[in-house]
C-alpha cells in the first residue's frame, strides 16, 4: 500500500504538486493522464523517492520516503523506470543489465526472471551492443528489463510505452498483467490514452499539480471525454475557417 498525505512539492517557490492525498493498494493497476507539465512525473518522482516533499509525506507499508535509514529497503522493491534514460551509454546493454543486477541484489548472475524477460523482449541481438547506440525502442526495453531486477512490489513506470512498437506495447500490457495477479502495486503515466482503455483498474488525472479525478476506469466511457472535459476543451477539431 502506498499513501501520499497533504503531499506537495514546490521548484523555485512554484508547486510542481500540490496537496495530493491518495493511496495506491497492491494488485491494481492505475494509470496517470494529464498534459504536459502537469504534474504526473513529479508524482512519481516523489512517490518513488527520487524527490522528497516539500509538505506532506509519502508512505511504502507505513514507511516514510523521508526515513532515511528505513526507506532504502523499501526503494530495492521498486521498478522505477523514469520517462529519460537511467542506464550508462557507454556500456554495453547486458552490462547495464549485470550492473542493475549487483547493485539491486548483490549478486553478480543474471537471475532466472532477468533471463526470462531478455528472452520476451527479443533483445538478444542488441546485448552486445553500446546502450548509447541503440534506437529508443531498444534502450526503452532494455531499461524496462533493468527495472524489473530483483524482488519487487511495487511499479512506477514514467511514459513507459514511449517509443516502442505495436507488438511491444501489446507485451507491457501482458507484463502488467503479470504483476499485477502477483499482487504487485502498479502506477505508470502515459499519454496514449488507446494503451490505458480496456487496461487500467483506475484512472488518475493530475491538472495543474493537483489530483483532479481519480475513477474507476470500466466506469467511464471513455477517457478522451473525460480528459477533455477536465480540460475544459469539448473539442479539439482542426478548423481551417473557410
Amino acid at each position: 500500500m502506498i499513501i501520499c498525505k497533504n503531499l506537495s512539492k514546490l521548484f523555485g517557490g512554484k508547486p510542481g504538486i500540490r496537496e495530493v492525498n491518495l493511496s495506491f493498494s497492491p494488485g491494481i493497476i492505475y494509470g496517470i493522464i494529464g498534459y504536459n507539465g502537469a504534474g504526473k512525473t513529479t508524482i512519481l518522482h516523489c512517490i518513488e523517492g527520487v524527490y522528497l516533499p516539500s509538505t506532506g509525506s509519502v508512505y511504502h507499508n507505513d514507511i516514510s520516503t523521508q526515513q532515511t535509514k528505513k526507506f532504502p529497503s523499501c526503494r530495492r522493491r521498486i521498478a522505477f523506470l523514469p520517462s529519460n534514460d537511467f542506464l550508462y551509454g557507454k556500456l554495453t546493454c547486458i552490462e547495464d543489465i549485470e550492473l542493475a543486477t549487483i547493485l539491486r541484489t548483490g549478486k553478480n548472475k543474471l537471475l532466472t526472471e532477468t533471463k526470462k524477460l531478455i528472452d520476451y523482449f527479443e533483445a538478444h541481438d542488441f546485448l552486445d551492443k553500446r546502450f548509447c547506440d541503440c534506437s529508443s525502442g531498444m534502450k526503452k526495453r532494455i531499461q524496462i528489463v533493468a527495472s524489473l531486477i530483483g524482488d519487487i512490489d511495487t511499479i512506477i513506470w514514467d511514459e513507459p510505452n514511449d517509443g516502442l512498437d505495436i507488438i511491444s506495447n501489446m507485451k507491457i500490457k501482458s507484463l502488467l498483467n503479470y504483476y499485477k495477479h502477483k499482487n504487485v502495486t502498479i502506477l505508470f503515466s502515459c499519454h496514449v490514452l488507446e494503451f490505458l482503455n480496456g487496461f487500467i483498474d483506475y484512472c488518475v488525472l493530475i491538472q495543474d499539480g493537483a489530483i483532479v479525478h481519480v475513477v474507476e476506469a470500466s466506469k467511464v466511457a471513455s477517457l478522451e471525454n473525460l480528459y477533455l472535459g477536465h480540460s475544459g476543451k469539448q473539442s479539439v477539431a482542426f478548423d481551417a475557417g473557410v
